[in-house]
Formats: structure tokens, C-alpha cells, sequence
């Protein structure tokens, strides 16, 4: 029973992918880290990283119960998202990211999805997409447009430290999202050594520019 994470640009359509399998067989969404748990006024600096931890927990306790779970969004966007901005506008440093994240590793209280589904169309589209959707405000829309090529290049580079852990899904329509995505659901982890990737992906951003 797998854990399977989908990313992508905002308002590429991952909630609404994850919501449309959800629908259609035994699969539960754990979502987003802001629509799943409300902001403290005085939030801690490893607050959003600890709360990534707890959805990884229960994607973990709802394998009991269902065919398989979709995180919707990473549970270690914080690499990604950090390095996007240069480590300039989240006060986390890559080190820090990686000690928390290297911790809960060792204890088990965290691993790297069984594998991504990284959706992805035109800036056209998302923008679209998003002036079409009044279910959602997406705070700093234009920022994340801004970081749509690295934070691609980013999923993208993980397959090569994890052969085929991340496929990219060309997000066309909603039919075609939820074919690819079933067809291809892995029978097994792809990541078998979630410290090892975690320091793989750790020095390519050292080395690597956003």
C-alpha cells in the first residue's frame, strides 16, 4: 500500500486531481499543510516543518484503511521551496533543513513518498486556471509563478538519485491526470534509503543555483 505525493505549480490542479481519485476508489488525501492545520500567531521556526511531520504520520495511520494515500504537496517542500527563494525569505537555512529533517529520518518519523507525481502545463494555463477558480485566494500567486522552472528542475533532478522516483504529468485534462496517475501507482517504495536521498538532494543544492 503506497504513499504517493503530487506536486506541481499552484493552480496546476493537484487538490483537485488528489480529490477527483479520492473520489472514484479507496484512496484518502492528506492535504496541504495550510488547509490542514491552523497558524499560531507566534509561530515557531520549526512549526510548518513539525506539521509536515504529522501528515506524514497519518498518511502512515491511514494505510490501515485504504488502498493507498496521496499527499497533496511535499512533505519536504521546505528544501525545495527555500532554495526557489535563495534562502532569503523563510529564515531557514539549508543546514537547518537538513539537520530537522535528518533527525526525524533517523527516528522514523519521516521518509521520502513511495513516489511524485510532478503535474505540470504553460504559465498561460496556470494563470487561467487560477483567475478561474474561486474556491481558493492563492497568497503570493506571482511569486510562485516566478519559481515555476526551478522548482520543476528540482523534482525533475531527484530521478537522479532515485531512478523514476518522480514522473512528470503533462496536466492537460482531469481524465489524463487520473490515468497516468493510477497506471502508474508502484507496487513498492522506489526510495529505500530516505537519509542517503535526503543528503543527495542536500549537496545538490549546495552546489546548485535556483
Amino acid at each position: 500500500m503506497p504513499i504517493i505525493c503530487l506536486e506541481g505549480a499552484s493552480a496546476v490542479g493537484k487538490t483537485t486531481t488528489c480529490t477527483t481519485i479520492a473520489n472514484i476508489g479507496n484512496t484518502y488525501v492528506v492535504p496541504e499543510v495550510n488547509l490542514l492545520f491552523e497558524r499560531p500567531k507566534n509561530m515557531s521556526k520549526t512549526w510548518y516543518l513539525e506539521r509536515q511531520v504529522e501528515r506524514w504520520k497519518i498518511a502512515k495511520r491511514k494505510l490501515c484503511e485504504y488502498d493507498f494515500v496521496i499527499l497533496d504537496g511535499d512533505i519536504f517542500q521546505p528544501l525545495c521551496y527555500n532554495w526557489c527563494f535563495h534562502f532569503e525569505i523563510f529564515n531557514q537555512s539549508l543546514t537547518f533543513l537538513h539537520e530537522f529533517y535528518e533527525s526525524e529520518i533517523k527516528v522514523g518519523n519521516i521518509l521520502f513518498p513511495d513516489k511524485y507525481f510532478y503535474l505540470h502545463t504553460s504559465t498561460d494555463n496556470i494563470r487561467s486556471r487560477k483567475e478561474n477558480d474561486q474556491t481558493r485566494q492563492r497568497g503570493n500567486f506571482e511569486k510562485h509563478i516566478r519559481i515555476i522552472e526551478p522548482h520543476q528542475r528540482y523534482y525533475e533532478v531527484l530521478n537522479q538519485f532515485v531512478p523514476h522516483i518522480v514522473q512528470l504529468v503533462e496536466a492537460s485534462n482531469m481524465e489524463h491526470n487520473v490515468k497516468v496517475i493510477m497506471d502508474n501507482v508502484p507496487l513498492e517504495p522506489l526510495c529505500k534509503d530516505s537519509e542517503g536521498l535526503l543528503n543527495h538532494i542536500t549537496d545538490w543544492l549546495t552546489n546548485s543555483k535556483a
